[in-house]
């Protein structure tokens, strides 16, 4: 299990971040603000965040190296 921050900011990085999970197939993650929590492969679930937060990032996979080299431009310290 890992957790990470990113960043979302606009319909266009939802968009290509909703895209990018959907391609790891294998991937189990949550993506959350505060006490809220979503699917990470929901593109409604991630338009009803509040974006203009940094978001909580769980992946319970074990294998999350290349999901993480393909998300890297959403990832925030």
């Amino acid at each position: 299990m890992k957790t990470v921050k990113i960043s979302l900011t606009d319909l266009d990085e939802i968009r290509e971040f909703n895209r990018i999970t959907c391609s790891h197939h294998d991937l189990a993650a949550e993506l959350s603000n505060g006490g809220y929590k979503v699917n990470p492969k929901s593109l409604i679930g991630l338009f009803s965040l509040d974006t203009a937060a940094k978001l909580d990032l769980t992946i319970s996979s074990d294998n999350y190296d290349d999901y993480l080299s393909d998300i890297s431009k959403f990832l925030v310290e």
